[in-house]
């Protein structure tokens, strides 16, 4: 009976061992002591411990020290015969933050003593997950309840600002719905499309639009094909442009209008007026390759269509002649009569060549007085006719200055591809020479070519010059040197002049002046190369020595007509990082008088780099004073024929003080160069002349005392 009763309770025993391991809990029972007396699997996955390791140990063996605070004024609540009740957050042993609802009931003897407590554990975890994000949705509700009464009363402003706002657009905007019916136009469309603003559209169907419209395609059947009409309406159109019948120029684009769902609820169609744009698009266009005087083609556009004919010959073995003409005694005019005379004299007389010129034949201003055009010889060609037309037009031309009247003559060159020259620079050396051959022959008359005649040491020094003068720049022997510019009344220095020489290929140890070579490079175009050459090597020498005074540096008027020169000016002074006020561009009067408008364009593009521009050889022709308000320069440097001699030319005072006064008046800097001596320094200190530059002061050198580190 015994072994009987034992069985039935090892039995019984099992049954609530399994019972209790089967409650979805973490179920222990603890006696009075605080030790677990019982505990179901739930415990023991917690405590990744095994039954007989967790039983009859202390509730503080096995809870972390701060849980096991909490949970003790709770475990003697129910020790006392109250059932307690609590939640915290608790991490297994496996490191799982899990929040626990704990309940501890009083265990009750038969005697009616409190023998201990049962823990109940379960997992609510998931519950406080769902609480938190129910309280952030309730939160977030209650704020988007007050924002959409926000935005309900900010829509209401927006709808007014709206309307204005289309309403006020010069852009035509139409929306369509779903169906094709239009919902919204605002007036800009009306206007554009010549439509009476009184007239109803919204409700109809945009094909409606057209019939109503007083306008006209240019292109009737190819706009028809793409006006409001698109093969997708799920996809953004095509950018189109409508040419008008008016010569207007509308484009058309289209979006697709999605609702929060992504669901198309209509398209809008935008269309703008681009008559303008197209226009000044044209004009730039034109003002980039076109002598804004003559209307000629520029030196640039000449120099691509001169490489590009070279390079069609070249491929189809076809010829064509190169004609370079420019004025005889042109000087004189613009010296007499001043450079508007002269500018009339080049307008009227690209006037009449233009009209012996082909329309498939090139002719261009390539910068002054001097001219060329470029055109083909086939087997029928009369070679000698052109330049004959050419040389007679220029002296049938009459003119009249101040009651003078006057013929301008022209000397007319010609040089033959490939005869006279297989490259655009060998070429145009040779029209130049034939030009010169003209010239020799006594002027007003033509000349090809002919090498047995170009055999004089002025001819051949000259392209024996072009030479030396490509090696130079190919083997890097130029060479900066330096004047000191002061200041005439503290003699202070005020910045340094740039100034270019030449190591003789032949002879690297001979230094050569540019008197020598710079006339010869202005004629073969090099001279763009050697301003560029002289600019790089001057602003990287600003970049090495942030101490060194500003640096003035000398453009001349072919490369001053390349309207990259700006850009790449910009460049190197970023390249470098240097300060755009440490560098002086000084442009000649002649060259920015000749070309006023691209003078305007060239000296506000560097000022807005950041540079000063200074005007050399100022009053060389008077005309400059009329100009000077359309020419933003800061500095002008008095031309050096008034200077010299200065105190014993009373003619020359009078011209200097002349000079200054319009200056002062304009809020100008001016410099006075030729400085030769104490007394022309006097002189012009007396005059107010700002700055002063000469050998009285200093001569250029190389290693100038500026320019040591300090």
């Amino acid at each position: 009976q015994r072994k009987q009763a034992e069985e039935e309770l090892r039995h019984a025993k099992e049954l609530i061992q399994l019972v209790v391991d089967s409650i979805p809990a973490y179920v222990s029972l603890v006696d009075r002591e605080h030790r677990y007396v019982l505990v179901n699997r739930g415990y023991e996955e917690w405590f990744q411990k095994s039954r007989g390791e967790i039983i009859g140990k202390h509730m503080s063996d096995l809870m972390e020290p701060d849980i096991y605070e909490q949970a003790k004024p709770y475990a003697d609540k129910a020790l006392s015969g109250e059932v307690a009740r609590f939640e915290l957050p608790a991490r297994n042993q496996k490191g799982v933050q899990r929040w626990l609802d704990i309940q501890y009931l009083p265990r009750i003897g038969g005697n009616g003593l409190v023998s201990g407590f049962f823990a109940l554990c379960f997992d609510v975890t998931h519950r406080k997950h769902t609480e938190q994000r129910l309280r952030r949705v309730l939160e977030r509700l209650r704020l988007s309840e007050n924002r959409q009464r926000e935005l309900a009363r900010l829509a209401q402003q927006e709808h007014g600002r709206m309307g204005a706002l289309l309403s006020a657009m010069s852009i035509g905007i139409l929306f369509e719905d779903r169906g094709g019916l239009i919902e919204y136009v605002n007036p800009a469309f009306h206007r554009m499309w010549a439509i009476d603003e009184d007239f109803q559209l919204v409700g109809r169907t945009t094909r409606d639009v057209l019939e109503h419209s007083t306008h006209r395609f240019a292109r009737p059947d190819h706009a028809s094909k793409y006006v409001l009409h698109v093969l997708d309406t799920h996809e953004i159109s095509e950018r189109f442009e409508l040419d008008l019948y008016d010569g207007r120029v509308l484009t058309q684009i289209s979006y697709p209008v999605t609702d929060d769902d992504g669901r198309t609820i209509g398209r809008l169609w935008i269309y703008e007026d681009i008559t303008y744009e197209r226009q000044t698009a044209q004009q730039l266009l034109y003002l980039a390759e076109r002598d804004p005087l003559t209307g000629l083609f520029n030196r640039h556009r000449f120099q691509d269509q001169l490489e590009r004919l070279i390079a069609t010959s070249v491929r189809t073995g076809s010829r064509f002649c190169l004609i370079y003409f420019d004025l005889d005694e042109f000087k004189y005019i613009n010296d007499t009569f001043g450079h508007k005379a002269g500018d009339t004299v080049l307008v009227r007389i690209a006037g009449e060549i233009s009209t012996l010129v082909r329309h498939e034949e090139t002719f261009a201003r390539l910068g002054g007085d001097e001219f060329a055009i470029l055109s083909t010889i086939t087997p029928s060609s009369d070679l000698e006719a052109l330049p004959g037309r050419i040389a007679n037009a220029i002296s049938a031309i009459p003119f009249r200055f101040r009651g003078t009247n006057m013929r301008v003559t022209g000397s007319v060159g010609v040089a033959v591809f490939p005869d006279h020259g297989e490259n655009a620079e060998d070429l145009v050396a040779h029209a130049d020479a034939a030009m010169y051959q003209a010239k020799g022959q006594g002027k007003n008359t033509w000349a090809i070519y002919d090498p047995t005649r170009d055999s004089s040491e002025a001819m051949m020094q000259r392209l024996s010059w072009n030479r030396r003068i490509a090696e130079a720049l190919q083997k890097d022997l130029f060479e900066l040197h330096f004047q000191g510019v002061y200041s005439v009344d503290s003699g202070a220095l005020s910045h340094l002049e740039v100034l270019v020489r030449m190591r003789n290929p032949v002879d690297p140890a001979c230094l050569i002046m540019p008197g020598q070579f710079i006339s010869i490079a202005e004629k073969s175009g090099q001279i763009t190369e050697i301003d560029r050459w002289v600019l790089r090597h001057g602003i990287e020498l600003l970049a090495r020595n942030p101490s060194i005074p500003p640096l003035a540096i000398n453009i001349s008027g072919r490369t001053f007509d390349d309207p990259s020169l700006p850009h790449f000016i910009r460049s190197q002074l970023k390249q470098n990082g240097v300060d755009p006020a440490r560098l002086i561009i000084e442009l000649t009067e002649t060259a920015a008088v000749s070309d006023i408008q691209d003078a305007q364009r060239f000296i506000e593009a560097i000022q807005q780099a950041g540079c000063l521009v200074c005007l050399d050889d100022f009053g060389s022709g008077f005309s400059t004073f009329g100009y000077l308000k359309y020419l933003g320069v800061e500095v002008l440097k008095i031309d050096g024929l008034f200077i010299r001699d200065l105190p014993n030319n009373r003619d020359n005072q009078v011209f200097v003080k002349a000079m200054v006064d319009v200056a002062r008046g304009l809020q100008k800097i001016t410099v006075a160069e030729y400085v030769e001596d104490a007394a022309t320094l006097e002189m012009i200190r007396g005059l107010g002349v700002t700055l002063a530059q000469g050998y009285y002061l200093d001569r250029p050198v190389a290693d100038h005392p500026a320019l040591l580190e300090k």
